[in-house]
């Protein structure tokens, strides 16, 4: 997109829960453990961050992550929507909060929906107890059930389940029967991620790197397959789902939109520029509190880097990019004609978009038009 287009983009606001009860062993997001005194400064910062936010367009997509957005009580929960309520020029289109399984009760999920969310996105990660003890999760298949049955009697008809595939000793079979039972819950989204050995979590100190391109590949291949059988269309890697179920902010996000992240850590795309919060609340609340910038590694954007970014998530979705505006259109012409020889791509004038075979090398490929764009 030219950036006269992008002055027209849809405006997203992600709200960042930094507390968890416990750490899962895979996990190298920041995180703390909730205390009343940090909810009560987090909850009053987080206030302080909304209201600085000086933007005339309206959110149209609301997206509230963790973390475990679902540990808050339901006063925080109320007091956090009233500050977001305060910033909003019309109802959003999508309102989303990440909830883990343990966290769901009736009172919450009132609360929440009160609100406006309408869109509910459950880690689940699998159903099998003993790849939820090696991840270090601390939930029962049975409460995923419960959680899941509560959620729709609350009246939510948009719900997402989050599954983590390619666990060490985890085989595709066993794979296939997580996703075998997330259907049958018949959720409108589906995201299936690959494990990944992040350095200094528990997982990769007590394992090692365990990462495995074939064996992923297989995961990924297998599981591709048995959702698109099952009515659950891809569009975008990690993500699938029924007709009309995409997750707009996600793909605001890829499609290089303007968002606004709010919270310890939360990351921003705004005003042409790319930061990070903090990943402190201690330093977080004593920023917001002095009123002090609190934006770290804050990077500028530029035409070219906003058109090299477009490229290289644009990749990940299934629909594909268009490349009417892109001044990169020309350096990458025969990259791409070697890719669509490769059937790896499939290049028509202004599109591009990647074969099944592509999806699967679409680190390497982003890795190689990043090398030619140098």
């Amino acid at each position: 997109m030219n950036s006269q287009e992008k002055l027209y983009m849809p405006l997203g606001l992600y709200v960042h829960v930094p507390f968890c009860a416990s750490h899962c062993d895979y996990c190298a997001f920041y995180k703390e453990r909730p205390t009343p005194t940090s909810l009560k400064h987090y909850t009053h910062c987080l206030g302080l961050e909304i209201q600085n936010i000086d933007d005339r367009r309206a959110f149209r997509t609301v997206y509230i992550g963790g973390g475990t957005p679902g540990i808050l009580g339901v006063e925080h929960i109320r007091r956090i929507g009233e500050q977001i309520h305060a910033k909003l020029h019309h109802k959003p289109v999508e309102w989303t909060v990440e909830l883990s399984p343990s966290t769901v009760n009736e009172e919450k999920l009132e609360a929440w929906r009160s609100l406006g969310v309408n869109r509910i996105s459950m880690g689940v990660q699998s159903f099998s107890e003993r790849t939820l003890n090696l991840l270090g999760r601390k939930q029962k298949p049975q409460q995923v059930f419960r959680a899941y049955e509560l959620i729709r009697k609350m009246g939510f008809k948009n719900v997402g389940l989050d599954l983590i595939f390619s666990v060490p000793g985890q085989t595709v079979e066993q794979f296939i029967d997580d996703l075998s039972t997330a259907i049958s819950l018949q959720p409108e989204h589906l995201s299936t991620y690959c494990l990944t050995y992040e350095e200094g979590t528990r997982l990769t100190l007590r394992q090692g790197d365990g990462s495995d391109e074939d064996r992923d590949c297989d995961f990924y291949e297998k599981a591709h397959d048995f959702l698109e059988s099952h009515g659950y269309t891809q569009y975008e890697i990690s993500n699938y789902c029924r007709p009309g179920f995409a997750s707009l902010h996600n793909r605001n996000t890829w499609l290089m939109a303007d968002w606004i992240g709010v919270g310890p850590s939360a990351s921003s795309q705004y005003g042409r520029h790319r930061y990070k919060n903090a990943p402190s609340l201690l330093q977080w609340v004593d920023a917001m509190e002095n009123r002090r910038t609190v934006h770290r590694d804050i990077t500028s954007l530029d035409d070219y880097s906003l058109a090299t970014d477009q490229i290289i998530f644009g990749l990940r979705m299934n629909e594909g990019i268009d490349l009417t505006h892109n001044p990169h259109k020309v350096k990458l012409t025969s990259f791409f004609q070697e890719l669509e020889a490769e059937t790896l791509l499939i290049f028509n004038d202004q599109n591009i978009r990647l074969t099944a075979k592509g999806r699967l090398l679409c680190d390497a490929i982003a890795g190689e038009i990043l090398a030619i764009l140098e």
